[in-house]
């Protein structure tokens, strides 16, 4: 693929939220936060609990470092391409292995690696002035990357103004930007992960598309008015299998009953859910839900259209999927 290419893409179930299974993109520090959740539920419960070993158990699930298994996963579950998310946690959390700049460079690479089952959403935190412009462009223009993916929990909110020439640099490639929506590891701050820090920067580039994550377990109700409000404000409903926010699939059906449809996207937010199921059973168990919600038009439009319409260059071909998967 030549530099600056886009790749080509099929067409068929598109998972808009993962990321890649790799301690080299994840903080220890970050895991060690999630960690802390659950020791808090052994403890309550009287279950004997070893922190280093939970650790290691995390580390040891993120060994996937060219998104292989990944592929394989999505081989099985019918699910045609995805969206690569690399968040930027390295301005917040200093114990990162590598560099933005060396996981740019890294996802690259995966692009090359599985040409046409990915499309990458790259990170950069804005604190890092003129070099993250500098570098996230270097992304859009070199790389074949497809958007920009926010973190405000790592302490800025999406109205910031120092994030408006980003915004700007997303209106002229036509490229959508993905925020990751309330809570997260223990390490970072919830106060800035909420909707309505988004309303101003979507009513100021009207241009720009804005993606939600997780609006089925994070301000639901919120994230649902603004998709149906915002002309240009999306949401995904990755994270949906958070039993603990979203009991029976409450928070999925409620998403799904009054976000408008085409305005929301199916992902799974693989890795953080592998040890519960592989790709195919988060696929099946979504649509248990969303069938009893939306119709077969509708369901299509949330399983793959709007991102395709969203992530795909202009002028991308889009060939029936090759895995025939049903949605309707």
């Amino acid at each position: 693929m030549a530099m600056g290419e886009p790749s080509q893409v099929r067409a068929g179930v598109i998972d808009a939220h993962c990321h890649a299974a790799s301690r080299r993109f994840i903080p220890r520090s970050f895991v060690d936060g999630g960690i802390r959740n659950i020791i808090a539920m052994h403890e309550a419960l009287g279950v004997p609990t070893h922190r280093e070993r939970l650790v290691d158990r995390a580390l040891e699930s993120m060994e996937d470092h060219d998104c292989d298994e990944l592929v394989r996963q999505m081989d099985e579950a019918g699910i045609d391409w995805t969206v690569l998310l690399l968040p930027d946690f390295t301005y917040c959390l200093r114990d990162c292995e590598l560099t933005i700049a060396e996981m740019f460079e890294l996802h690259r690479g995966i692009l090359e690696r599985h040409a046409g089952r990915f499309q990458v959403m790259a990170g950069v935190d804005p604190r890092w002035g003129r070099d993250a412009l500098t570098l996230f462009e270097r992304g859009l223009r070199e790389y074949g990357f497809r958007g920009l993916k926010l973190y405000p929990p790592c302490g800025y909110r999406a109205d910031d103004p120092s994030l408006h020439p980003f915004y700007e640099l997303c209106a002229e490639w036509n490229v959508p930007v993905l925020l990751h929506m309330g809570p997260t590891s223990s390490k970072l701050s919830f106060e800035y992960a909420r909707p309505g820090f988004v309303d101003e920067p979507a009513r100021l580039f009207p241009n720009v598309n804005f993606i939600l994550a997780h609006a089925a377990t994070a301000y639901v109700d919120e994230c649902a008015m603004l998709c149906a409000f915002r002309p240009n404000v999306y949401a995904d409903v990755s994270g949906f299998q958070e039993v603990s926010r979203n009991p029976g699939g409450q928070g999925l059906t409620h998403l799904l009953r009054f976000g408008p449809a085409h305005k929301l996207l199916f992902g799974t937010d693989w890795p953080v859910f592998r040890e519960d199921g592989r790709q195919a059973e988060h696929l099946e168990l979504f649509l248990g839900v969303a069938r009893e919600v939306l119709a077969g038009p509708q369901l299509k439009l949330v399983m793959r259209e709007n991102a395709a319409r969203l992530l795909l260059p202009r002028g991308a071909s889009r060939p029936a999927s090759r895995y025939g998967v049903k949605t309707g």
